[in-house]
């Protein structure tokens, strides 16, 4: 723990809402920072959800959370896991999920908000779930249930939706 005299608030020329630039930094400064600031209520403990998605089952693969622009916030593949598609594809794939989504969000007035989309592939299931304006996008193994789909996203949405703006 640090002194008093060593704590300085660093972030008090910046305003965290200005840009998600700034945003980030500021995240990245509190988690470093051990010194309590007035910004601290800002953060979200992503990285802890993101944990708790891959200790749900081990068959989860990849478990990341996204702004509304479609950029990974926190999370990533399980470690030891390869990803099925190349590299170069994860922006396109990012994109095609986001617009995906957004083009769903037409029908919420007639059939209500969409609670989560399952895509099951040959070689992957695939998760895609709001909570607040954050977007989680999990893949898991195949054997994976739509059961198994929902307990988890009913498990994040009701352990975070206050966290999660």
């Amino acid at each position: 723990m640090a002194s008093q005299r060593e704590c300085t608030n660093t972030s008090s020329s910046i305003n965290p809402l200005a840009s998600e630039e700034n945003f980030v930094f500021v995240r990245t400064l509190l988690i470093s920072n051990p010194c309590p600031t007035r910004w601290s209520m800002l953060t979200v403990p992503y990285e802890k959800i993101t944990t708790e998605i891959f200790k749900f089952d081990r068959r989860v693969r990849h478990a990341s959370v996204l702004d509304e622009s479609g950029r990974t916030i926190s999370g990533g593949m399980r470690k030891g896991i390869p990803s099925l598609e190349p590299q170069s594809e994860d922006l396109r794939l990012i994109a095609n999920i986001t617009i995906q989504l957004s083009t769903d969000k037409t029908w919420d007035r007639y059939f209500g908000k969409t609670q989560f989309t399952f895509i099951k592939r040959e070689k992957v299931n695939v998760l895609t779930f709001h909570v607040g304006t954050k977007l989680f996008l999990v893949s898991t193994e195949p054997d994976f249930t739509l059961q198994q789909a929902q307990d988890l996203r009913n498990q994040i949405v009701t352990n975070h939706s206050g966290d999660v703006r």
